[in-house]
């Protein structure tokens, strides 16, 4: 589910960054599409970390799974630590709109894939 729903964040994110760019937004556009980005690489490791955790009949807390999840961590706190650092530039709507632009690619995703059984693709 997680990688369909990245290719609607991906979209989403190249159309909402084009508009910026085309307003001269260029910051802006930038920080919208790493928000993103990091929003969907996030989606997709927890949905690996999930999936092999999850095991039916036997759960198990594997080394990757321990890795994917303090991995996801380590990303976001390096986006938003560059978002500190550069927050005179930054504009805090911009990084609202990358993460509802992925939000918004999960939801639609969920609410499409609603009737499948987990796991099914």
């Amino acid at each position: 589910m997680a990688k369909r729903a990245g290719w609607i964040g991906l979209a989403l994110a190249v159309v909402a960054g084009a508009v910026l760019v085309l307003l001269d937004r260029h910051v802006a556009a930038l920080v919208l599409t790493l928000t993103a980005a990091v929003g969907i690489i996030n989606a997709l490791w927890l949905e690996q970390a999930l999936t092999s955790v999850l095991q039916p009949g036997r759960p198990r807390v594997s080394r990757r799974a321990i890795v994917l999840v303090v991995a996801r961590l380590a990303l976001w706190g390096l986006l938003f630590a560059v978002i500190y650092l550069l927050r005179r530039q930054v504009d805090l709507w911009a990084v609202a709109a990358g993460m509802g632009c992925f939000l918004l690619a999960l939801a639609l995703e969920g609410l499409r894939s609603g009737g499948e059984k987990p796991g099914e693709e």
